[in-house]
Order: structure tokens, then sequence, then C-alpha cells
């Protein structure tokens, strides 16, 4: 490359980060996504670049990033660097973007377009709508923009039998990045070997002896050090409707949706779409815009037929579209205002496409819920046809590009809006929340924010404050902790605020199993969306916050957007006694002075439990207690009655233990007496099994 080349591709480059948003120290391409990773980043950088694991998050193991872990690690070196998370993070993005523009560049190259034809094709693929559309999904977006990148090194090997160290750190990068895209990547690098295999025989037996084994190792390898890091095989597959409602609709692929390219809104192409109407979420339409593209990737085939690796992408191109369909084809497919347009039956879709048998069977596909995103795989292929008719140096296939990357284009002044607005997001953040907080937190204090949920905003708050948190973002990194919580924190309910809620809270206190608990007014999940943010939970925790204060076993910090809460005496089996005395409430613990003829049904957390019965009166030995659920037959255990005088010291008629595995909703105790037996039952508990060295409440 001259450097006249060069001097161009940074001006092409910087104007493309600039639409991006990816600008530090001026604008962030994203909020929610970037605030979910740079709380890894953080914790990264907190503890020690050399690891992977985030200490500060999910306790109490170290979270391991469920995705984008490729991003995530260089964001926390530019955090260790010194810059502000957001700034990292956009620093992190151009890096990636970058890396994407030159493979582009390269592979466009590799496919015989000239050096300006080249950078013209770069600029042509970063404006993808299924690239830049996807900047809130963080590395899905990446992922995506990544593509030529991955496909130029297998290329290399396929093609030219050189660079083969390439081809695993691709794979392993890939993984890392994104799970949609590294699928994409194996896919559609197997579909190309294959082709190449058939079509070039003069490749075969370097392709069989050495292209074929590298690229199953590096793959495999890949998939092997994913499964290591994050235990993937533990997450169950999703139901087909799930795919069925993110599949590809046939007219978001050929009508741009109104609000989001430039041309088109100008000349009134465009649709208007939203979720009250349309299955999925807004991320389908915003992306799915293709129809030019692919019309002349089809255009470019038939111009190009005769070179090695055209109708192999063609193959690509159709299976990737293919794929992106899902189990039903949909066309303009819409919900009435009664219907939950997040689950699509057969039924409400025009046709099956058959596909259904590979998302639910073929691992790896199956792990792609959102099918339309294989509208990636055949964007790429589209775009790499089109370079290879740009290297015919023709004057169609430039008019056809330059025609579709106008089509292609954002609204370059509202993204540029978005991304500075962005970054002042989380300044805002920062001065509103974070530095509050911060005045109460200290570092290493263990937090639980109570309710808890998939609380995407503790890992930013958290890893900023160097404390430690049960809770974490992302639905899988919350299954994952939820598996090592204690089990006061298991018996939480997710989301809830019940009766025993206060006691709740207080026992992790009590029990030493937190520093202090956070009730925070804002919902930890869309506060990280859009800031400032709603108190969406402040009515409904007011009357626990007044049940603690009440209890006066703690000390309550109420802020604007939060309460705090600390125990006002040392954590040990006394506070946890003085708790269950103050504050027995369902479902940790049960108290009643009625039994007759059984308790009404009752919610009880799973754990062990001490069951008493209080009263006077002499048993004969027949006589029992039985913990069972309201289902028929279903007993839990069975406690005998005291068989001696008027009972034991304290009245205590009988007591025994069980042990629930599950959360129970309709728990009871039963008093069956035997015969002869003359009993005044006075009252009932229960507990929570003492731990060792607590005295009875």
């Amino acid at each position: 490359m001259t450097a006249s080349s060069r001097l161009a591709a940074a001006a092409v480059l910087a104007l493309i980060l600039a639409i991006y948003g990816a600008v530090p120290l001026v604008a962030t391409p994203t909020f929610p996504q970037a605030l979910w990773t740079v709380g890894f980043a953080q914790s990264f950088a907190n503890a020690s670049m050399a690891t992977i694991h985030a200490a500060n998050i999910g306790a109490p193991q170290p979270a391991a990033i469920a995705f984008g872990l490729a991003g995530a690690w260089p964001a926390g070196l530019f955090i260790s660097g010194g810059l502000h998370p957001a700034d990292a993070y956009a620093a992190m993005v151009a890096l990636w973007l970058g890396v994407a523009f030159f493979g582009a560049y390269g592979l466009a190259r590799l496919a015989g377009a000239a050096p300006a034809a080249a950078l013209g094709g770069a600029a042509l693929w970063l404006s993808m709508p299924m690239v830049w559309a996807h900047a809130d999904y963080s590395m899905l977006g990446l992922g995506f923009a990544l593509l030529p990148c991955y496909f130029l090194c297998a290329l290399l090997v396929l093609l030219r039998g050189t660079h083969a160290a390439l081809y695993p750190l691709a794979c392993v990068v890939a993984v890392f990045m994104d799970g949609y895209s590294f699928v994409m990547f194996a896919v559609g690098a197997s579909v190309l070997g294959v082709w190449l295999y058939w079509r070039l025989a003069e490749r075969r037996r370097d392709l069989a002896r050495r292209a074929l084994p590298l690229h199953l190792a590096s793959f495999g390898l890949a998939a092997g050090l994913y499964v290591l890091y994050v235990d993937a095989a533990s997450f169950p597959p999703m139901p087909l409707d799930a795919f069925r409602t993110w599949g590809l609709d046939l007219a978001f692929f050929a009508v741009p949706a109104e609000g989001l390219h430039w041309v088109p809104d100008a000349l009134g192409w465009s649709a208007a779409r939203s979720e009250e109407r349309f299955f999925g979420d807004a991320s389908i339409w915003r992306s799915s815009f293709a129809l030019p593209l692919v019309l002349a990737a089809l255009w470019a085939w038939w111009k190009v037929r005769g070179a090695a690796l055209a109708t192999g992408l063609l193959a690509v191109l159709v299976l990737g579209f293919y794929l992106a369909l899902g189990p039903s084809l949909k066309v303009h497919a819409t919900h009435t205002p009664a219907e939950d347009g997040k689950t699509m039956s057969a039924a409400q879709a025009l046709a099956p496409t058959g596909s259904a048998w590979l998302s639910t069977r073929v691992p790896g596909l199956r792990d792609m819920r959102s099918a339309y995103r294989w509208l990636a795989l055949t964007v790429f292929s589209a775009w790499l046809l089109l370079m290879l008719w740009l290297a015919s140096g023709k004057r169609a296939p430039l008019l056809a590009a330059a025609l579709v990357g106008l089509l292609n284009l954002p609204h370059p002044a509202e993204k540029w809006a978005t991304g500075r607005h962005n970054r002042e997001m989380f300044l805002r953040l920062d001065a509103e929340l974070l530095d509050d907080l911060g005045r109460f937190v200290r570092p290493g204090d263990r937090i639980a924010f109570l309710p808890w949920g998939n609380d995407v905003l503790a890992n930013y708050l958290v890893s900023r404050l160097a404390a430690v948190s049960y809770n974490v973002g992302g639905d899988k990194n919350v299954a994952r902790a939820y598996r090592h919580w204690p089990q006061t924190l298991r018996q939480i309910p997710m989301g809830a605020v019940e009766p025993g809620f206060p006691a709740q809270a207080l026992l992790l206190l009590a029990r030493g199993e937190a520093d202090a608990v956070v009730l925070p007014y804002v919902d930890l999940f869309w506060a990280a969306h859009f800031w400032p943010s709603p108190s969406a939970h402040a009515a409904r925790l007011r009357p626990a916050i007044a049940a603690i204060e009440r209890s006066g076993l703690a000390r309550v910090t109420e802020r604007e957007f939060y309460a705090l809460v600390r125990l006002a005496r040392a954590p040990g089996p006394g506070a946890e006694a003085d708790v269950l005395g103050a504050l027995c409430a369902p479902p940790i613990c049960l108290r009643g002075d009625r039994l007759a003829p059984e308790t009404a049904p009752a919610t009880l957390a799973a754990g062990q439990f001490r069951v008493r019965l209080y009263g006077a009166g002499r048993s004969g030995g027949a006589g029992r207690i039985e913990v069972l659920s309201e289902q028929p037959g279903f007993e839990h255990a069975s406690i005998a009655l005291v068989t001696s005088g008027p009972g034991v010291p304290g009245g205590i008629l009988a007591e025994g233990y069980v042990n629930l595995h599950y959360r129970t909703e309709d728990f009871q105790l039963r008093l069956v007496p035997g015969e002869g037996d003359l009993l005044r039952v006075e009252s009932y508990e229960v507990l929570p099994r003492p731990r060792p060295g607590a005295k009875a409440p």
C-alpha cells in the first residue's frame, strides 16, 4: 500500500469510526452493552491483566464473561492505561473495527480487486446494516464486522496453503468474540473447503493432507477452549418457537425500517415498524435490509461464475439465507395487541421451511436462537461476490457497489449524536449514582443488590467501586452464579419482594454472607439501557425498608436512587437468632398459634428447617406431626410426638427436621394424634435449622 493509499485508508477509517461512535474522549458506540462489558473489563484491571475472570461480580466464584472476552480484555487493558471505561470501550471498538477494515481490504485484494477498489470494498463492508445496526449488541456487531478477516485467514490456507498460523488464531478470536459469527465462520469455511476440493483438482492433495486437519484442529481447539472457559454445555437449548419468532421476515429483508437509512428515508422507501405489531424485537428489522446487495451479488455471480470461489460463495449465500428464515416462512407477519410478540407459533406463519430439525438437533446450530442473524453469512458472501466482480475493473460493479453503499448508509449526524449521548450517559451515571454509592461502599465489601435479577448495571457499579457482588448481568452469567450462591440468597425468588423479604435481607448480613445490602430504586437491567432511569422499585421497597428500620437490627441509609442496609451489630449466631425472632415471615420462617385441624398452606423456600410444636399433654407413642405438601400423598417428613409426661422442658410436644429440596408453595403441618393421646397445642414454628453455636430465637 502506497503512502497515498495509507492516507486514504486512514481518512476512510476515521469517517467510519465517527459514524460508529467509536471515538475515545468524544463518543461511545453503545450504552447498555458497554456497561455490561466494561464491568468485566474493570474487574480484570482491578486484579491483573493476566486474569480472564471477573472477581468483583457473580460471587462467590469469579465470573467468566459469557461472550465477548476478545472485547472485554482489550477494554481492560485500556482502563489499566488510564482511560475512563466509556473511552476504553470506544477504543476497543475502534481497534477491532480497524482490524475488520484492513481484513476486508486484504480479502478484497485476495479476490483480485485493485488497491483503490479494495479500500472502497472495505468501506462498503462496514456500511452493512448487519454490522452497524448491531453496535448495541457489542461483540455481536464486531463479530459480524470481522467475518472478512476470519475468512481471509481461511482462504489463504484453502487457496494458497500459506499463513497457516493465522487460521487457529482467527478461530480463537472468533469464538471469544461472539458465538454467532463463530458458528457462521465454521459453516461457511467448511462449505468453501468442500467446494474448493471439488473445484480445484490441483489443490486436492494439499487440502486433504494439510488444510482439512488444520481446519478441524483450529475449530476444535477454539470450541474446546470456550467450553472450558464458560461451561457452555450447562445451558439447555431454546424452544423452537424462539427460532420462529426471531426468524427473518422477508418484508424486513426487502424494505428498510423507517428512521434508520439516510437515502431510503429521504425517498420515502422506508416502512414504520414496532414491537406492538411485529414479532421479535427491533434488532430484526433494524439490520435485515439487504435486498439490493443480494441482487447485485446474484448479478455478480453470473458475471464471474467461472471463478474458483464464485459458486461456492453462492452456496454459502443460499445456505445462510435459508437458515436465517428459521423454521417458518414469514412475510410481513404481525400479531394482535392481545398476542405475545415474543412467542410465535407455527400456526401464525405462512409455512414451515423444513429447518426445524437443524434448530433442535444439530450442536452449534441449536444455539443460534436469533435465526435472522444467519443473514450476516449471506451478506458476507454477497459482498465477496461483488468484490470478485469488482476485480474485473469494469464500471458496472463500481456503480452497483456505490448504489448498495448509498442505500446502506445510516443517518450520519444522528449516529454521531447518539455516540456522544452514550458517553454523556456514562458520565452522568458516574456523577449521580456511582460517586454517591462510593461514599457508603468500601473496597472489598460484599454486596447483595435485592431484589436480584439480570443486574447489568451491577457489573459496572461494583467493579468500579472495587467491591464484590453476588449480582451480575447477563442471563447465562446469572444462571452460573446462582449455582454457587449461599442458600440464604437462593431462597429469594428472582425479582420478588415477598413478606419475608426484610428478614431475608437481614439474614444475609447476620450470617456474614454480605457486608451490605443495597435496595436499588431503579431497575438494574433497564437503568443500564438509559440514564437517568425512573425509580421503578421505590414504592414496593418502602414497606420492606420500614420493617427493617422498625426491627432495630440494622442501619438504613436512604439516598435518591437506593437504600443501603448494614447490620447494627457484629454478624454471627446471636445476630441470626435476633433476626428470626424479630422478623419471622414466609418463605424463610413460619410461626403460628393455631393448628386446627391443620395449618393453612404456606410458602417455604428450599433448605433445612427445624419444626417444633409447643403445648402440653401426653402421647402413647403413635402420635405424629406430618410435614407435607397439599399434593395428595406427598409427605416431606413425619415427626413423632413426645411420649413422656407433660412435654419436655419448654413445652415442646414435637421436634424434628425437614429438608426441602425445592421451593414449596403449599407447605402444611398436620397433627395426627394416636389413640388415647391427651394434647393441648399452643403454637408451632418452622425455622431455618440453627447453625452451630446459634441460640434458639
